[in-house]
């Protein structure tokens, strides 16, 4: 039996393996950031359905899913990108958060670590490349995939024996950004940054400590002027009055750094 000690075996059948079954978790996330949305949209896609029990339907067509739809990645390819039943369209986000969802873990072994500290870092990255997907499309992040990602940082703080860094990230990440963001509407009069990014950064605090705050805030905002930027010159950028989502700045900069340092 592995201590948890010890690295994360280097076997490539256990890698793929594990890799494979982080894309099944994407694909409960997919599953899980389409009926948050759905739910938060108003829309009666999913009225009356259980999340834990309930059978994966198409959208369009309603019609009940079976595994050779669902394999992750691999049905979305192998259909086209459309329902096998009715040939409606079916969003890229579910196989991009499949696909993020094994090569975090890939990212996570490779950057090594006690193998529950690999597990914790790989399923940090497979919550946040879904928020990633909801902020894009509905510039929202939703408390059902944020908070879980706090006690999930004080488990992985405790496997390394630094709770104090990581209630003091938590408190300083989430109170910085609150402050930040009550200046903005005390000057500007309106809201500059979401309440959902105030959480998120105080849930990923867990995860980073008090140290790697500004880290994590110097990736996030450089990879969200990089974005605009590219956005720009590819001539679909954003107004100077759009709303500009600063979650998926913050998912890269807390993954970057959580893993990297």
């Amino acid at each position: 039996m592995l201590s948890w000690l010890q690295p994360f075996p280097a076997d490539p059948v256990l890698v793929v393996a594990s890799a494979a079954g982080f894309a099944a978790v994407g694909s409960f996330l997919g599953a899980a950031q389409a009926r948050l949305g759905a739910a938060i949209d108003g829309e009666s896609t999913y009225a009356r359905t259980s999340f834990w029990t309930g059978r994966s339907i198409c959208p369009a067509c309603r019609a009940a899913l079976t595994v050779r739809d669902l394999v992750p990645v691999v049905s979305w390819l192998a259909l086209g990108s459309r329902c096998r039943h009715c040939g409606a369209p079916v969003p890229v986000d579910y196989a991009a958060i499949e696909a993020g969802s094994a090569a975090a873990f890939l990212l996570a072994f490779w950057s090594g670590g006690p193998w529950p500290v690999v597990l914790a870092h790989a399923l940090l990255g497979a919550i946040l490349t879904a928020l990633v997907v909801v902020d894009l499309r509905r510039q929202l992040l939703p408390d059902a995939l944020v908070w879980p990602l706090l006690p999930l940082g004080l488990l992985q703080a405790w496997l390394v024996g630094d709770i104090p860094a990581a209630v003091a990230g938590a408190v300083f990440g989430g109170g910085l950004l609150w402050l930040v963001r009550a200046i903005h509407r005390r000057i500007r009069g309106r809201e500059g940054l979401g309440l959902g990014d105030v959480k998120l950064m105080a849930a990923g605090g867990a995860w980073v400590g008090a140290a790697g705050i500004g880290p994590v805030l110097l990736v996030a905002a450089l990879a969200t002027l990089a974005a605009v930027g590219i956005a720009y010159l590819s001539r679909r950028g954003p107004s100077l009055a759009s709303r500009i989502p600063f979650g998926p700045g913050l998912a890269f900069g807390l993954f970057a750094v959580t893993l990297f340092g």
